[in-house]
């Protein structure tokens, strides 16, 4: 789909969405994880998003943050995704982690 058939928000969302959980075998989408995705001025995304539990080990929320990023930074229109996590009793660890790199558009999947 385009971004003049699809608002670039939606198609944020939907790349954002179709990043799996690594133990649970179901995409964010379906697990419902996303919860907010923003457009900023330039072309800057910002994602948030939670996982299932609040002490979900740093390597996952870590790897799910990174593939969220590159899948979100892939959307015609976007020039840089934030990826924030929500409620994790290291969230701030696992965001900078996520977010301290710029991703190559040829970068291959995390998950």
């Amino acid at each position: 789909m385009t971004t003049t058939s699809m608002g670039i928000e939606e198609l944020i969302r939907d790349a954002a969405s179709s990043v799996p959980d690594p133990e649970i075998r179901k995409t964010m989408g379906q697990l419902g994880m996303i919860d907010e995705v923003e457009l900023r001025e330039g072309g800057n995304a910002i994602i948030r998003y939670h996982l299932t539990s609040p002490l979900c080990p740093s390597p996952f929320a870590i790897s799910i943050g990174k593939e969220i990023r590159r899948r979100v930074e892939l959307v015609e229109g976007v020039t840089r995704a934030t990826v924030e996590i929500r409620d994790h009793f290291i969230a701030k660890d696992i965001a900078a982690k996520v977010n301290e790199v710029d991703i190559p558009k040829d970068a291959p999947p995390w998950l």
